[in-house]
């Protein structure tokens, strides 16, 4: 009997940490679990938002403090896509192609260490504007004393003598001019 008992207790580990046993199941599911929604938090993390801005697309910024900001990849038609992204530099530190030109912002986040969007207003032409509380343009009802209208948008062209009023700002990246006039004109 002392043989048949030892052989029966003799395997000193318990059935649920064997190799099939139920713990280790459920261990394994867990951590595939786990792996899957990390590796899916960090496919929409890097695909979405400022991690995929380029130049071109248009995007809302928000909670601007310091030169950073959160900053969202939105439609071009959205009231929240207030900028255009001029340029995308590789580096917090490169300059935007004309100093003080551009809204300049570092989006926040571990994804936005290193690099810099050169923010243009994304602007509509009949459409008017104020200024926005922290940079840029809202888009605003055609009223009151700071209000500008947006004549005309030339693509392609940085020369403000080709508005009509010979009023409007230029960027040269893309290049584009938006001839503005005062809305209550």
């Amino acid at each position: 009997m002392n043989d048949e008992s030892s052989r029966s207790t003799g395997d000193a580990s318990p059935s649920r940490f064997r190799p099939g046993g139920t713990a280790m199941k459920v261990l394994v599911g867990v951590l595939a679990v786990v792996v899957i929604a990390a590796v899916a938090y960090g496919v929409r993390y890097l695909t979405t938002d400022a991690a995929s801005a380029e130049a071109g697309d248009c995007v809302g910024v928000a909670a601007e403090a310091d030169g950073r900001a959160d900053v969202s990849t939105l439609d071009c038609d959205a009231d929240e896509a207030s900028f255009k992204v001029g340029k995308v530099l590789e580096a917090a530190d490169d300059p935007c192609p004309e100093e003080g030109v551009y809204t300049e912002i570092v989006p926040n986040g571990p994804v936005g260490d290193g690099y810099k969007l050169c923010l243009i207003p994304n602007m509509a032409e009949g459409a008017c504007y104020g200024p926005a509380e922290g940079s840029g343009f809202d888009r605003i009802d055609c009223s009151g004393p700071e209000t500008v209208k947006v004549t005309k948008v030339i693509r392609g062209s940085t020369d403000t003598t080709a508005c009509p009023s010979g009023s409007g700002m230029a960027y040269p990246e893309p290049a584009v001019t938006y001839c503005l006039a005062p809305a209550d004109s």
